[in-house]
């Protein structure tokens, strides 16, 4: 059904967002604060914790850990009662890495307000470790960074898919039509 297929893109895009912002939080937040009780003798723990190659690694796999049990539980649901297929999952996750990609189009430094600068900081934090490590512009980093985890969940999509319809075989077989003469 197509207003199913599209209630389905949207659900999925606004979890990626709000897996976005909780990577975010977790990833400047919550090692800021578990930083911030360790002692001061643990400066090099400490200083590894707020640094922003690491909350970025952080985000991004919190990013992916909170979307997996998602794409994961959609495969089987989609196996046990046909709703849909991996073509209709790879169709979303191209849409959704479309959605995320494209305010980065428009990202100009040299022609950006401080707030704005900010709000695009936030947004793609989770890719930023790409940056950060290896040079990365942040138009690619966007990319890269979040093509990666959405390839982990259509991987795990898949696994799930495949592997429902592999351990109940009966299910999926098509009924046999006698032919009377």
């Amino acid at each position: 059904n197509y207003t199913e297929g599209v209630k389905y893109t949207i659900m999925r895009i606004l979890l990626m967002l709000g897996a976005g912002a909780m990577g975010v939080v977790c990833g400047k937040g919550l090692l800021w604060v578990i930083s911030s009780v360790l002692p001061a003798k643990w400066y090099a723990v400490k200083t590894f914790l707020i640094d922003d190659r690491c909350g970025s690694v952080v985000a991004a796999l919190t990013t992916a850990a909170l979307l997996a049990p998602v794409f994961y539980d959609d495969g089987k649901k989609h196996a046990a009662y046909e709703d849909w297929d991996a073509m209709m999952v790879s169709v979303t996750h191209i849409i959704m890495l479309m959605v995320y990609f494209v305010p980065v189009v428009f990202y100009n430094p040299n022609d950006i307000t401080k707030a704005v600068e900010f709000c695009y900081y936030i947004f793609y934090f989770p890719c930023r470790w790409l940056t950060d490590l290896f040079g990365c512009d942040i138009k690619v980093s966007a990319a890269l960074g979040m093509s990666v985890i959405l390839v982990i969940q259509l991987a795990l999509y898949l696994v799930s898919y495949y592997g429902y319809k592999k351990k109940h075989p009966f299910s999926f077989k098509k009924p046999e039509t006698s032919e009377e003469e």
